[in-house]
């Protein structure tokens, strides 16, 4: 047999062993989804475990982190890790008030939207799993993300929302927000909060601050109620405060390399008689819980959802 056959006949072999796994383990079933909420088409993408079902099996709902998408790094690898952990997923992305909205909000686009408008949408998805036959749904979120499936949780959460996981969750405060602005953009906060503030006390909330920084933006146009929404005195906004208010299992994980985590931590642990939230320091990590640090969420959370 020539170099070539003995190649090819390697290839052939290989070939034959991976469709003979495909065929082991069951094909693997993602999905593009769309609902519509109050007018406008939102996003999601639906992993579903070998063998699994909505019915039997439940769903994770992942939101993603501020002016983020659903195909972000950290929710890619954590659909993918968490199939072969054997559950189902569905990645989705907010609307921020745009129509079938994909990728990164581009910062040229006029900004009116609010941290809590999340909520609603969680509610409509859950709906929508609830419509397709599941009775067994946590909420995941990352940064903002997890402050907002708090948020969502607090309020009045369908039964059939059991648990919380909040991935390295915000805690913003009026002191810290002042801060991060500040470190970020090199600006103060205070003189553009206080005339955003200006107008929405003369009833004029939807009036444009045009070139300003917002979150994740350098310059960008925004309504003067969003910019106070995301910026001012907030209390939505720190996520340990909305904690005692949620009667279901949280799961908080915080990567040690992560600067946010010295709020997280300390407060999290401060909470008196919170029995149902249990802290996941990971080692190495930090806010984005890149390489085997996604390993080790995702494990995590296995570990939390069969608990």
């Amino acid at each position: 047999m020539g170099i070539i056959e003995i190649m090819l006949h390697g290839w052939i072999r290989s070939l034959f062993a991976v469709v003979c796994v495909t065929m082991l383990s069951g094909p693997v079933k993602a999905e593009d989804v769309a609902i519509e909420v109050e007018g406008l088409t939102v996003l999601g993408n639906l992993e579903m475990a070998p063998g699994k079902s909505l019915q039997s099996d439940g769903v994770v709902i992942l939101l993603h982190d501020t002016l983020t998408h659903n195909r972000m790094e950290i929710l890619s690898a954590l659909q993918e890790l968490l199939r072969e952990n054997g559950q189902n997923t569905l990645s989705i992305t907010l609307s921020l008030g745009l129509n079938e909205r994909r990728g990164l909000y581009n910062c040229a686009i006029e900004q009116d939207h609010r941290n809590e408008d999340a909520a609603i949408e969680l509610a409509s998805w859950v709906n929508w799993l609830k419509s397709q036959g599941a009775s067994n749904i946590t909420l995941a979120g990352h940064g903002r993300g997890g402050n907002q499936v708090a948020v969502y949780a607090a309020k009045s959460p369908d039964p059939a929302v059991k648990k919380l996981v909040l991935i390295a969750p915000i805690a913003d405060s009026p002191a810290t927000l002042e801060q991060q602005f500040s470190f970020k953009f090199r600006q103060s906060l205070q003189p553009i909060l206080a005339q955003a503030q200006k107008y929405v006390d003369e009833g004029d909330a939807t009036k444009l601050l045009v070139d300003v920084p917002f979150l994740s933006c350098p310059r960008a146009k925004v309504t003067s109620a969003a910019f106070v929404n995301y910026y001012g005195a907030n209390q939505n906004l720190y996520t340990p405060s909305i904690l005692p208010h949620i009667a279901m299992p949280i799961l908080v994980v915080v990567g040690d390399l992560d600067p946010l985590s010295n709020e997280i931590i300390p407060a999290v642990e401060g909470i008196p008689g919170m029995d149902h939230i249990k802290l996941d320091v990971i080692p190495g990590a930090d806010n984005f819980f890149r390489d085997l640090a996604a390993d080790d969420l995702a494990a995590r959370m296995s570990g939390f959802f069969t608990r």
